[in-house]
Formats: C-alpha cells, sequence, structure tokens
C-alpha cells in the first residue's frame, strides 16, 4: 500500500469507530480479517477517496455484514 492508502485506510477506520462506537483496534482487526483493507479499500482507493468518509463507512458496514462479520 501506498503512504496515501495507509492514510486514506486510518481515516475510514476512525470513520468507523466513531459510528459504531468500538475502538479503532477492533474496527482495523475485523476489517483485515475480513479482507476489507487490502481487497476493498486499497485497491479501490482511486475511487473511494472521491467520496466522503460516511458515504465509505455505510458502505464498509454493508459489506461487512454481508459478509457475515457485522461491525456494530
Amino acid at each position: 500500500m501506498t503512504k496515501k492508502q495507509i492514510d486514506y485506510v486510518t481515516c475510514v477506520i476512525g470513520a468507523l469507530a466513531l459510528r459504531t462506537g468500538k475502538s479503532c483496534s477492533l474496527i482495523y482487526r475485523k476489517l483485515q480479517d475480513a479482507g476489507i483493507i487490502k481487497d476493498y479499500l486499497a485497491a479501490a482507493y482511486d475511487v473511494l477517496h472521491t467520496f466522503s468518509l460516511e458515504y465509505v463507512a455505510e458502505d464498509v458496514i454493508e459489506l461487512m455484514k454481508k459478509k457475515g462479520s457485522a461491525l456494530c
């Protein structure tokens, strides 16, 4: 991952933590275990970073639900 991608993933994790009330470390572990960081956030960075963090956070929550690993 590039530094920009890492910074972006960090921001998304923070937005998810605020939205769900969970710790950043818990969010990170769940996203990492589900492959969301590498296969979605980093892979689609060029498109995703143009959307608001709130939109991406909601998208990730829905994606995690589909994978059977809800964040909230």
